[in-house]
């Protein structure tokens, strides 16, 4: 289905974790806080929005050409329901367990339940229904059904569980996802249901570094390496890696902060080395190749550390904004 407006804002704020924040809101959720909102699953990732969007970083690399566009779409598609990006404060996120297309969503800032709502459905190639559960209303959107050639000819209703959903918990805090997630989100919330928050390991984890502008933790299945490996790219077997987690900070730079935890200390150490021999020989192919565009790019690598503790990969990096406003052009 097209994407519309609202859509198109909620999925740019989930997929924007690798982009984007730090003035609080009243009544706005704080990302742990919104981790207590979501219900269990095998990944998780939470991003404070303002914080990313006021770092020196983003003011520097929005103003490029080829990101500038993409940014003004996104500020006119919020405007036209009503919000804006200064609207937002935190986004997190959680996948099921084993599955990359369906998310389940919780945005904190400052809303217009009233406003957002007459706006969608002042659009005429969208159509706004809702339903109960458990006392919350939930709201889907949807396309408007085409118009017919005859009048015999009925427009199909639409699929349930398809389109988007959504969920106002309060004047500060959204549910976004499909049918099941956002009712997933209801029942963590009144407690019907575990939450990410109380996943053992995620929650462990995500918890270490609650001020970092990203954060990210994943369990890590056979299937999820094994598609790695059929890839065709010439890397480790990373079969022994059973989370992935970290931290994505965004100041005058990008540091990113992830580590690799393995079923052994042995396994741990066979990967670590080679990630290490893997970066030594990409270095060497940037460094000496002829493209100026790739110059930058082996200087980038050069912030790359990989160490190995115990039954962890530590991998460490920095992206300035130089290097990626040179990559850009």
């Amino acid at each position: 289905m097209k994407r519309i407006a609202f859509v198109s804002l909620m999925l740019a704020l989930a997929v924007s974790i690798s982009l984007t924040g730090a003035s609080a809101r009243a009544g706005a959720q704080a990302g742990g806080d919104l981790l207590r909102l979501l219900p269990d699953g095998g990944a998780v990732a939470v991003v404070d929005v303002q914080r990313t969007l006021t770092s020196s970083f983003w003011t520097t690399v929005s103003s490029h050409d080829k990101i500038r566009g993409t940014f003004e779409k996104v500020q006119t598609e919020l405007s036209g329901v009503g919000l804006r990006l200064s609207d937002v404060r935190t986004v997190a996120v959680v996948l099921p367990s084993g599955n990359t297309k369906d998310f389940t969503g919780v945005v904190s800032g400052s809303f217009n339940q009233n406003d957002i709502l007459s706006r969608l459905r002042a659009k005429q190639n969208v159509k706004v229904t809702s339903e109960t559960y458990k006392n919350v209303e939930i709201f889907q959107v949807n396309d408007a059904p085409k118009a017919v050639a005859t009048a015999q000819a009925e427009p199909k209703p639409a699929a349930k569980n398809n389109g988007f959903y959504f969920a106002f918990y309060d004047a500060g805090t959204i549910a976004i996802g499909n049918l099941a997630g956002v009712q997933a989100s209801i029942d963590a919330r009144s407690g019907a249901r575990p939450s990410i928050a109380q996943n053992a390991k995620l929650g462990a984890v995500m918890a270490e570094n609650p001020a970092a502008a990203i954060r990210f933790a994943a369990e890590v299945t056979p299937a999820m390496t094994q598609g790695i490996q059929t890839g065709g790219v010439p890397i480790p077997d990373l079969s022994s890696i059973k989370m992935v987690f970290g931290t994505i900070d965004v100041t005058s730079s990008i540091d990113i902060n992830a580590t690799l935890r393995h079923d052994t200390a042995e396994h741990a150490k066979a990967i670590s080395d080679q990630l290490n021999g893997l970066f030594g020989m990409l270095k060497g192919f940037l460094g000496s190749s002829s493209d100026p565009k790739l110059a930058p790019i082996a200087g980038a690598l050069d912030s790359v550390r990989i160490a190995n503790t115990d039954v962890d990969v530590k991998i460490t990096g920095s992206l300035s904004q130089d290097v990626l406003v040179h990559i850009l052009k």
